[in-house]
């Protein structure tokens, strides 16, 4: 653990893919949904092509993780009236399916670490395909986060209870 208020840095850690070479028993998120996807679901779901997962590694330790997915948005009218292409009916993104920092690394600076890669991800993206958004269904505690990182809830799926359907403009970034 970093001591007092230090921030960890993109230079302090790796980033990689999710594989059985990684040791995750030590990983706890305090969500024990969360940590059951890293440790079981997510080989699974790299496996059936739903998600990839990645780890963010501190000094050999996984201290993080995420997973991507592709997904599309729908934004009512007035949402998108910011957009050149209003004709629209869905808009593609990649989406944040799953992000976790270990209890011992939170308000260290992770998340933004994790948020920042995938935004680089969706701008490699745009380098062969299109991606304007990037997406996560947040936890209602989790909305302040993600609002600091930029994101606005999706007032489309605003009738959903256990989540808030957010996202992040990839041209305003």
């Amino acid at each position: 653990m970093v001591s007092g208020n230090s921030i960890i840095t993109i230079r302090d850690v790796e980033i990689k893919e999710l594989s059985n070479i990684y040791d995750l028993s030590g990983f706890d998120c305090e969500d024990d949904d969360l940590n059951e996807f890293l440790k079981k679901d997510a080989f699974e779901y790299r496996k059936e092509l739903i998600a990839k997962t990645f780890l963010v590694i501190y000094k050999e330790q996984v201290i993080g993780f995420f997973s991507v997915m592709n997904d599309a948005v729908k934004l009512r009218t007035e949402e998108s009236s910011f957009l050149n292409v209003q004709h629209l009916h869905e808009y593609p993104s990649l989406k944040i399916g799953r992000l976790a920092v270990d209890k011992r690394f939170k308000k260290q600076g992770i998340g933004r670490i994790c948020i920042d890669f995938i935004v680089g991800l969706g701008m490699v993206i745009n380098e062969t395909s299109a991606c304007r958004f990037i997406t996560v269904d947040s936890y209602p505690l989790s909305v302040g986060f993600y609002e600091k990182q930029g994101f606005v809830q999706n007032q489309m799926y605003s009738e959903k209870r256990n989540f808030v359907s957010m996202r992040l403009d990839l041209l305003m970034v």
